[in-house]
């Protein structure tokens, strides 16, 4: 199966989840950048990731919600596993580090 064919599947849900990203992540990106604010800094980049792995590999929400194994997942993400492994490991990893320099500093 193509990338251009990956792409078509799941296609509302990949849309969804890079939205989703950008609309959490860019404000908090822009903050962290403009007043030196580390942790909405980092929040800002793990909901970056967090758009671009949903993107890569959707996650349909009544499937996840029903803990449906999804076979036609594997068949419609875009990169490697250990690619996906890795962008999940940054995302938690800059979320979990923004949520305790915040509640650090308070």
């Amino acid at each position: 199966m193509t990338t251009s064919d990956k792409l078509k599947r799941s296609l509302g849900f990949r849309l969804f989840w890079l939205g989703f990203g950008l609309l959490l992540g860019v404000p908090q990106l822009l903050d962290g950048i403009m007043s030196g604010m580390k942790a909405e800094l980092f929040f800002g980049i793990g909901m970056l990731l967090v758009g671009i792995r949903g993107f890569l590999r959707p996650v349909v929400l009544g499937r996840a919600m029903a803990l449906k194994r999804d076979d036609s997942a594997e068949a419609s993400s875009i990169g490697s596993t250990a690619m996906h492994g890795v962008l999940s490991l940054a995302m938690a990893a800059s979320l979990f580090t923004g949520l305790a320099i915040k509640l650090g500093s308070s």
